[in-house]
């Protein structure tokens, strides 16, 4: 598996992120400061991502009305996030049982 950012696995990443949006209550988050980079770069009342985050925490919450009225693509970006997570541990677990399958099939080649 290629590392996703400066050598943390992608995997560690959408675990870090995930516990995130589970430990943090959406409420904490919808009264922070505004920081959508777009918005304030250009000038927009609103990006096509606004929301996000805070739809995701609401989502991972069990939120699902809420996380709807903060950005309607948690629909698709919530299931993303659990299916890459899922994707990595699955190919994470077949990489590691190919290889204790190897040792058994050639005994000493993995010793270094």
């Amino acid at each position: 598996m290629k590392p996703f950012c400066a050598g943390l696995p992608r995997w560690m990443a959408l675990t870090l992120a995930l516990v995130a949006f589970m430990a943090l209550p959406p409420e904490a988050l919808a009264r922070g400061p505004d920081v959508c980079v777009w918005k304030h770069l250009f000038g927009l009342s609103a990006c096509p991502a606004c929301g996000s985050t805070r739809a995701l925490a609401a989502f991972f919450h069990g939120h699902l009305s809420q996380a709807l009225a903060y950005n309607r693509n948690v629909i698709v970006t919530g299931p993303i996030l659990i299916g890459l997570l899922a994707s990595d541990i699955i190919s994470g677990i077949k990489r590691a049982w190919a290889r204790q399958i190897a040792a058994k099939l050639y005994p000493g080649f993995f010793t270094s």
